[in-house]
C-alpha cells in the first residue's frame, strides 16, 4: 500500500513509469535536475511502492495499468495522481483510459519536454497542480481521521456531552448524555437545554453563564439538573463556545455527573461535623504516629490549634512517658491490625490539663484497603474513675464493718454452741456456718469490685502451668478428689492476672456441689492454634439453668440470684476481661462440662 505523505514537507517522491529506457534515462536526469523533486525508489513495485505522483506513457500504462488502479485504491481517500505522456498521434489511449488511471494529461514526448522549455514548463505546472489536488485530499483526509476520533471519543465518553448552536438549541448529545438525562437524542434534539432546569439554580445563575460564555469565555460550575422522569442530577458542567475569526459558531457542554460524589461530600462533611463537636479526643494518625486528622476536643487538650497539630504527633503537648507509651499503643495496634484499649492519664503540658482516658484504638485503611495508620477514640472518664474510687472506699468500710460484725457475731454463736446442747445448740451451729459463708462471700465481692473497678490489663499466660498451679492447691484442700490433669507442655494465651483465679473457682464449684462420696474432676487443656480451651469436667448432678446463663452470658434470669452466685460472676467476668467466653454441656450419664475459651497468644 502507498505510504501517505504529505508533498509540502519535503520534496515530493516521483515514479517514473517509461516504457522506453532512453526515455526514461531522460526523465529522471531532468526530474532530479529540479530540487522540488526526488526520485522514488524504482526498486519496489508500483503496489506497494512510495511516492507522491506517477509519471507514465503510453507503454508503462498499458503495462501496468492494473497495478497502477491497484495502488491508486489503496490510497483512498488520499489522491494518488497519475500525470500521462502521450504523443498528439497516440491520444487514443485517453479514450480507452476514461480517467481511470491517468489524471491529467500531456500531449507530448520525454524528448520534447527535455528539449523544449515551454513543455518543461507545462510539466512543471501540471506536476504542481496534481501535487495541490493530492495535498488537499491529505488535509481532507487528516481532518476527517479527526473528525472519526473524535466522534467515537465523544460517543464513548463516560461524560454528558451536548452541543448548542448559536441560539442554544441543541444539535447533538451523545450516549452519556442520554444515559444521565433519560432523554434519547431524538427527544432532544431542536430543543433547548431550558428543558434540564430543575427549579434549583437561581435565575441570577443562568444570567452569570450566558453572559460568560455570550463573552467567549469558558463556563464551569456545579448544577443541579431535572431528569426525564422527574429525578434529579448534580453535573460539574463545562460550557465552551466554538469559534470561527472570533464568530461564536456554536457551544459545546460536557456535564460529570457527580450526584454521588456531592452525596458522599455531604455526608463526609455531616460525620466530619459530628467528629469536631464530640467532647471525647478523636484523631486518626498516619503509619509514623503524625496527626492527620483531629477534633476540637484534642485541640482544647493539647492546647494548640488544629493546624498547628497536623503532621506533629503527641510528644508536642503531652509529658515524654505518657507519649512514648501512646507510640507503643500505635505500634502494637499497626503490627497486630487489631484493636487495642487502654487507659492513660497524660500531662497536658500546653493547656496545664489533666484527665483520665479510656482509649480504644483501630487500625486505619485508605481507600485502596491499604494500611495506613491508627483512629483512636479517647473517652474522658477521669469523672467516672473518681466515682469509682469513692465506691470502692465505701465498699471496703462496709465490708470492713460486715467482716467485722459477723467475726462477733460468730464467736458468740461458737460460745452459745459450746455452752448449750438441743435445739439451741444446732441454730449457734447455723449461725455460724453462714457468718463463715458471708465472710467468704464478702472476699468474692471484694474480687469482683476490683475486677471490674480497674481496666484489664491483659498479659501472656502460660495455661497449662496454671492448670497444674490449681490442681496442686486442690490437692491440697480435698484429700478424697479424684483431681486429674491433662494438658500439653505449653500452652500460652492472652488473659487476665485473675484467670487462674476463675479457673480454681470452677473447679471447687465442682467438687462442692458434687453429692458423691468420691467426687471426681478433669482438668483438661485442648488448642486448635488460635484458641486455647480449658475443660472442666465432673461427674456431679449437674448445673442449674441460672448458673448456665451466669456463665455464658453473665445473665441471672431470677432476682432471688445473688450471693450465692458470686463466685461464678467473678468466673464470668474475669474470662469475659480476657477476651474469652465459656461454654456449659452436659455429661452424659453424668456430670457437667465447663469450657474455657481464651485467644492464644502469638507474641
Amino acid at each position: 500500500m502507498t505510504e501517505i505523505q504529505d508533498s509540502r514537507s519535503e520534496p515530493a517522491r516521483i515514479y517514473p513509469l517509461v516504457g522506453d529506457s532512453g526515455n526514461e534515462r531522460v526523465l529522471k536526469e531532468w526530474l532530479v535536475a529540479q530540487e522540488t523533486y526526488r526520485l522514488a525508489d524504482e526498486d519496489k513495485p508500483v503496489t506497494s511502492g512510495e511516492f507522491d505522483l506517477c509519471i507514465v506513457d503510453q507503454p508503462g500504462l498499458e503495462a501496468s495499468a492494473d497495478e497502477l488502479l491497484a495502488a491508486k485504491s489503496d490510497a483512498r481517500p488520499v489522491l494518488l495522481p497519475v500525470l500521462l505522456l502521450v504523443p498528439e498521434t497516440r491520444k487514443g489511449i485517453i479514450e480507452a483510459d476514461r480517467g481511470k488511471v491517468a489524471d491529467n494529461v500531456i500531449r507530448t514526448t520525454v524528448d520534447e519536454l527535455v528539449s523544449l522549455p515551454i513543455q518543461q514548463i507545462e510539466l512543471e505546472w501540471r506536476i504542481q497542480a496534481l501535487l495541490r489536488l493530492r495535498n488537499q485530499s491529505l488535509e481532507v483526509t487528516s481532518k476527517t481521521e479527526k473528525l472519526h476520533w473524535f466522534k467515537k471519543a465523544v460517543e464513548a465518553s463516560a461524560h454528558g456531552i451536548f452541543i448548542t448552536d448559536p441560539d442554544r438549541v441543541i444539535e447533538y448529545v451523545n450516549p452519556a448524555f442520554e444515559e444521565i438525562t433519560g432523554y434519547e437524542q431524538a427527544e432532544i434534539l431542536g430543543k433547548t437545554p431550558d428543558i434540564l432546569r430543575s427549579g434549583e439554580m437561581s435565575d441570577r445563575y443562568y444570567d452569570r453563564m450566558h453572559e460568560t460564555i455570550e463573552a467567549g469565555e469558558i463556563w464551569e460550575a456545579e448544577v443541579v439538573n431535572r431528569c426525564k422522569d422527574g429525578g434529579q442530577y448534580t453535573a460539574y458542567q463545562t460550557i465552551a463556545p466554538i469559534t470561527d475569526e472570533g464568530e461564536i459558531m456554536a457551544y459545546v457542554a460536557v456535564q460529570t455527573d457527580v450526584t454521588e460524589r456531592k452525596e458522599l461530600r455531604d455526608r463526609l462533611k455531616k460525620h466530619r461535623d459530628i467528629v469536631h463537636r464530640l467532647e471525647d479526643p478523636i484523631m486518626i494518625q498516619d503509619e509514623a504516629g503524625q496527626f492527620q486528622l483531629v477534633n476540637e476536643a484534642l485541640t482544647e487538650f493539647a492546647g494548640l490549634p488544629e493546624e498547628e497539630l497536623l503532621g506533629t504527633d503527641e510528644f508536642v503537648f503531652m509529658g515524654t512517658d505518657a507519649a512514648k507509651r501512646i507510640r507503643r499503643r500505635k505500634r502494637e495496634t499497626m503490627e497486630t491490625e487489631s484493636p487495642i484499649g487502654y487507659s492513660i492519664a497524660p500531662e497536658f503540658e500546653r493547656s496545664g490539663k489533666d484527665a483520665i482516658f479510656d482509649t480504644r484504638r483501630y487500625p486505619y485503611y485508605d481507600e485502596d484497603g491499604e494500611l495506613s495508620g491508627t483512629i483512636a477514640i479517647c473517652r474522658d472518664v477521669t469523672a467516672l474513675k473518681e466515682r469509682t474510687r469513692q465506691l470502692r472506699v465505701m465498699d471496703n468500710v462496709l465490708r470492713h464493718n460486715l467482716r467485722n460484725d459477723l467475726t462477733l457475731i460468730r464467736g458468740l454463736a461458737e460460745q452459745i454452741r459450746s455452752q448449750t446442747s438441743g435445739e439451741t445448740a444446732s441454730t449457734a451451729d447455723t449461725i455460724v456456718t453462714r457468718a463463715d459463708s458471708l465472710m467468704t462471700t464478702g472476699t468474692k465481692s471484694r474480687a469482683i469490685t476490683d475486677l471490674l473497678s480497674d481496666e484489664p490489663e491483659t498479659q501472656q499466660v502460660d495455661i497449662t502451668k496454671t492448670a497444674r498451679s490449681v490442681a496442686n492447691k486442690i490437692d491440697a484442700s480435698y484429700l478424697d478428689v479424684e483431681l486429674t490433669v491433662e494438658a500439653p507442655e505449653h500452652v500460652v494465651v492472652s488473659a487476665t492476672t485473675t484467670v487462674e483465679t476463675a479457673i480454681e473457682e470452677l473447679v471447687r464449684n465442682a467438687i462442692i456441689h458434687n453429692d458423691l462420696e468420691e467426687p471426681a474432676v478433669e482438668l483438661r487443656v485442648t488448642t486448635d492454634g488460635d484458641t486455647a480451651r480449658i475443660h472442666v469436667i465432673d461427674n456431679g448432678p449437674g448445673i442449674s439453668e441460672m448458673d448456665r446463663d451466669v456463665l455464658k452470658i453473665g445473665l441471672a434470669t431470677d432476682a432471688l440470684y445473688h450471693g450465692s452466685g458470686l463466685g461464678l460472676w467473678l468466673v464470668y467476668w474475669a474470662i469475659n476481661r480476657s477476651d474469652g467466653s465459656i461454654d456449659v454441656t452436659t455429661v452424659e450419664p453424668r456430670g457437667t462440662k465447663v469450657t474455657v475459651l481464651l485467644p492464644v497468644s502469638n507474641d
